[in-house]
């Protein structure tokens, strides 16, 4: 039985490590602050180049995308259908990535004055995920003869073999995980092949696209072709799509997000200029923005309405039409958060009620709105610290989406226990399944059963940078700070602990938060706490104080302001 009580308690003795302090000596030759250069160190940067390389990523660090595997014969076939007046269709997902993917590739051969492709992208209730025959079908007859998948199709066998028994070619670019038979295509472009030299990057599907059409636009450059677009104008989408498809932002995707928000924020694009608006954005947009404010909205018309609202949104130059089709994904978003709270509170529900003491939460309803269940998992996920997998079911059959936690391999979890799903696919932080209802006890007792078996120690509860002083939090740090951003998986915004913080004021703000005074050393620090479950008469007078500092915009100033991420008696 969920206990409230014991749980309160848990959370204030939780379980913290710290990984270090400050050293005033490391990289002492860079001028930065000592705590910053210790976060690097901490963070697992070795010399001060790696530092450097860290805080100014470039575009001239990426690799050659001719050495994507499948690349150079994809480039092949592209350049031959061009010149051939072929016509050449785009089939996508319905997401972020998805749409993006498509609107990438779209846009990269108007520019080149070919005639744009012919894009499908499926229904979510109707067609369900991936490559599927019926939009092959309506494809062929409209003339297409070489169909190019994004975010899709890598695992799509049948699909691919029916392509090609109307004549036509398929090109794959995806980045989902493949099985051990890949599909019999032209040409398959994903870096998640074993023997991709990309294989360490875990690019989204927009990714793997950019990379697609940087290659071709050498491969035409090399044939003659002149007047090239510039891809750097559209870097803004392969950055909506990398956060919001939540791939870690390491390596060639943080070089991507990071140019790719620079573009974004030049306003150039009509479409998220009049979304960024009408979500109330008005200073300059950063990856959360994306992560939770732009990304939903453009996922809203594929969850409950058609997500060709949100292409159209991305690739036309009109800006009355783009406000026209923001307000729409608005609206569309509401709606969407409607269905997502119902389905949100029966799922909390039904946790608490039976508890959440394994090492992944599985809760299945009848006729829960397949749109939102992907959400509702990533916030049981965020609320509990564990990979979540919530199913919708209907007519005996369960349509699943989960999603994990940094640090466990979630598709791979499931892989192992694929043998009770009719199907299942995905990547590590996000899978989506099918399966029978009779079915999803055992798959639930056998995926914690994997899980449980995998778990070599126990995860902290608190993973804390480092321990600094209140005198270490100067304006100068935070601006460091912000040079670490894009934040998300792989490079987590930093929580930093204070030890024996004064709690000189706290209200209740909103259902779980306070908002707190802290003082130390005779600096005065402004908090917010989402305490997730903490009533204000559990939290200490003195207490350590785990955080990650940020600037807040009050009146034209920024002030300094603690998000307090944990707290524990001192």
């Amino acid at each position: 039985m969920y206990d409230p009580v014991s749980k309160r308690s848990k959370m204030l003795n939780a379980n913290w490590i710290i990984r270090g302090k400050v050293d005033k000596g490391v990289f002492s030759d860079l001028k930065f602050s000592p705590a910053f250069r210790s976060l690097m160190k901490i963070r697992g940067l070795k010399t001060a180049e790696d530092i450097m390389h860290f805080v100014a990523p470039s575009l001239g660090d990426l690799r050659d995308p001719v050495l994507m595997k499948g690349m150079h014969r994809a480039c092949e076939r592209i350049s031959r259908a061009l010149i051939g007046g072929e016509k050449i269709g785009i089939f996508t997902d319905y997401d972020v990535d998805g749409v993006c993917s498509a609107a990438l590739i779209y846009r990269f051969l108007l520019k080149l004055g070919y005639p744009a492709p012919i894009v499908f992208i499926p229904d979510r209730a109707m067609d369900g995920y991936g490559l599927n025959k019926r939009g092959i079908d309506e494809l062929h007859a409209r003339g297409v003869s070489l169909l190019i998948t994004a975010d899709c199709g890598i695992n799509a066998l049948k699909e691919v073999d029916h392509a090609k028994s109307l004549g036509m070619d398929v090109i794959i670019t995806d980045h989902h995980e493949p099985d051990m038979n890949l599909p019999d295509a032209y040409s398959i472009i994903n870096p998640k092949q074993g023997d991709c030299p990309f294989s360490d990057q875990d690019l989204c599907g927009a990714g793997v696209i950019f990379h697609l059409i940087v290659a071709l636009r050498s491969f035409l450059r090399d044939k003659g072709v002149e007047n090239l677009p510039n891809l750097r104008e559209d870097l803004d989408l392969v950055a909506m799509a990398t956060i919001a498809d939540v791939v870690s932002l390491t390596g060639i995707n943080r070089i991507l997000v990071k140019e790719g928000l620079k573009v974004l924020n030049e306003g150039n694009r009509a479409g998220i200029s009049a979304l960024a608006d009408v979500s109330g954005i008005r200073s300059t947009v950063i990856a959360r923005d994306i992560g939770f404010i732009l990304g939903p909205r453009i996922n809203a018309a594929g969850r409950i309405s058609n997500a060709y609202t949100s292409f159209e949104l991305l690739t036309t130059d009109d800006p009355q039409k783009a406000r026209e089709i923001a307000m729409q994904l608005h609206v569309l978003n509401r709606q969407r958060q409607v269905e997502e709270q119902k389905v949100f509170k029966e799922v909390l529900t039904i946790v608490e009620e039976n508890g959440n003491a394994g090492e992944a939460i599985v809760v299945a309803g009848t006729n829960w709105h397949r749109g939102v269940i992907g959400i509702v998992a990533s916030r049981i996920s965020e609320r509990f610290s564990k990979p979540s997998i919530i199913i919708s079911i209907a007519d005996g059959i369960g349509q699943g989406s989960g999603r994990s936690v940094e640090g466990i391999d979630l598709y791979k979890a499931v892989f192992k226990v694929s043998h009770l799903l009719n199907s299942f696919g995905g990547h590590t932080m996000a899978v989506g399944i099918n399966i029978d209802a009779e079915k999803i006890l055992s798959f639930s007792e056998a995926l914690n059963s994997v899980l449980a078996a995998e778990k070599t120690k126990h995860k902290p509860d608190v993973i804390v940078d480092m321990e600094i002083s209140s005198q270490d939090l100067t304006p100068g740090l935070l601006d460091e700070l912000e040079m670490m951003g894009p934040f998300g998986i792989g490079n987590p915004e930093p929580i930093f602990m204070i030890p024996r913080m004064r709690i000189v004021n706290i209200q209740k703000s909103g259902n779980n938060g306070f908002n707190m005074v802290l003082k130390q050393n005779n600096r005065i620090f402004n908090a917010v706490f989402h305490s997730k479950g903490l009533a204000r008469e559990d939290i200490p007078r003195v207490a350590n104080i785990a955080f990650t500092p940020y600037k807040k915009r009050l009146n034209g100033y920024n002030y300094l302001y603690l998000n307090v991420k944990a707290v524990s008696p001192a």
